[in-house]
């Protein structure tokens, strides 16, 4: 007899296992997708957000911070920073873009590869307005302690972390004192109104 090759005819029962596992792993890729796009919704609904005029503020705060710490760092205006503050410069500069991640607009970062739902999904308490107003109270307080010598930095400093600090008392003021004053109400019907239009 001729000598069998292997793979030479279509095995009908080969053929139809394959054809079942391909149909196994997209049924699994297709319901692997759909998870993850629940995760996202789920995720989105916890995430707590602050007013948007409160956002504002955030956000320019991180951008400012961003920029005097590339200042600080490569110190263009001779402000004598001994290592320590070198290095308070170089964290100041991650801290201020994880500010304007957590605070800037959902769109802006989607095409960033969604670093913002990232962020908030590997750090969850940074999604919540209180872990939120306990890290900008902590870069706060960071930067009020950077003082080099020089009399213009130390004011600009003790603004920047003056006004961290500030603006996280006021979120942890909304977020746990608001309803007594009516501002979550009013933040609320923002939110669900928010959520309605978005399609959540």
């Amino acid at each position: 007899p001729p000598p069998q090759v292997v793979g030479q005819g279509r095995d009908p029962v080969s053929d139809f296992q394959r054809e079942m596992a391909r149909n196994m792993a997209q049924q699994g890729a297709n319901e692997a997708g759909a998870r993850a796009r629940y995760g996202i919704k789920e995720l989105k609904m916890y995430i707590q957000e602050n007013p948007a005029s409160l956002r504002v503020a955030c956000f320019l705060t991180g951008l400012v911070l961003i920029v005097f710490s590339i200042l600080g760092v490569f110190n263009i205006f001779g402000a004598a920073f001994r290592p320590k503050e070198y290095m308070t410069n170089v964290y100041n500069l991650f801290f201020g873009i994880i500010i304007c991640i957590c605070d800037g607009k959902e769109s802006w970062f989607k095409s960033c590869c969604d670093v913002q739902a990232k962020l908030f999904t590997y750090s969850y308490a940074l999604g919540t307005q209180t872990g939120r107003a306990i890290f900008y109270f902590y870069v706060g307080s960071m930067t009020l302690l950077v003082l080099p010598d020089n009399v213009l930095w130390d004011i600009l400093y003790v603004c920047i972390g003056g006004v961290l600090c500030l603006l996280a008392l006021t979120m942890l003021f909304i977020q746990w004192c608001g309803h007594r004053c009516g501002c979550q109400d009013h933040y609320r019907g923002m939110e669900a109104g928010r959520q309605s239009g978005s399609g959540l």
